[in-house]
């Protein structure tokens, strides 16, 4: 007992030397900060202790465990960095950016973008979305290619059909439209179509036989009259060429008269 009470004198004594040594040695400088440490430790363990950042300890624990920390570590001096290295310029540029995109996030949000986008993705599943692109880069390349001249009359003729559709709608085309349909539907346009040909040869044929009339009139226009009596009959009837003719002009009232009767 003795023994163990000298002992706790002597680390007694020990501690009041090591204490009256410190004392001597601290200015009042290092006191000031000292005491300034002490009341910011004290200030950071109360606010620590008001929000409850106790309560998170044990999720920092497993973000150090897991090497998180030190990837968000990372990732704050990545953000640090571009900080440090984007300029005034650069950071309105990337704001206005910013605000361009919300705003075009905000604008196809209130047009239903979204309802077109089944359609988009079955226009890219067909290949369709391709083509569109295609057909949009041959548009242009027709747009880069045309000058002014062919502008003008790409226009003027555009002008032109349209004015030549208007005419033929004021001029009734729609009826004769509907009288196309019509005929197509009782099979008369076929029976047409098979008998043009043919009908194309009779009217060559009657058109001869019309400009045949027309050089026989004026022909006959230009001769002197007929004498009469029966030398000029007889006279008539001796040319070869005058008993053709009639002879044809009996051959055709005859085929004239041979319908005619099998019609009635």
């Amino acid at each position: 007992m003795e023994t163990q009470a000298g002992s706790n004198l002597n680390t007694g004594g020990e501690l009041e030397h090591v204490a009256q040594a410190a004392q001597d040695s601290l200015t009042d400088d290092m006191v000031a900060r000292f005491a300034a440490t002490a009341t910011g430790a004290m200030d950071i363990i109360d606010r620590v202790n008001r929000t409850g950042l106790a309560d998170a300890i044990p999720a920092l624990a497993q973000l150090v465990q897991n090497g998180d920390l030190e990837r968000i570590t990372h990732l704050a001096r990545l953000v640090g960095s571009a900080q440090d290295a984007m300029t005034d310029d650069m950071v309105g540029r990337l704001s206005q950016t910013l605000s361009n995109g919300l705003d075009l996030l905000d604008q196809v949000g209130r047009a239903g973008f979204e309802r077109a986008i089944p359609s988009i993705s079955r226009l890219i599943a067909d290949g369709d979305l391709d083509r569109i692109v295609q057909l949009a880069r041959l548009v242009c390349s027709a747009q880069d290619a045309m000058t002014d001249d062919m502008v003008g009359r790409l226009a003027e003729t555009i002008g032109d059909g349209l004015s030549l559709l208007d005419r033929l709608n004021r001029a009734g085309v729609g009826q004769l439209i509907s009288a196309l349909e019509q005929m197509n539907t009782s099979g008369a346009l076929e029976r047409i179509a098979a008998i043009l040909p043919s009908l194309m040869g009779r009217l060559e044929r009657l058109n001869t036989m019309l400009e045949a009339l027309e050089h026989s009139a004026e022909t006959l226009s230009k001769e002197t009259p007929a004498s009469g009596g029966i030398g000029g009959a007889w006279r008539l009837l001796a040319n070869r060429e005058n008993q053709e003719v009639m002879r044809f002009l009996f051959g055709i009232g005859r085929e004239l008269r041979s319908t005619i009767v099998q019609k009635k």
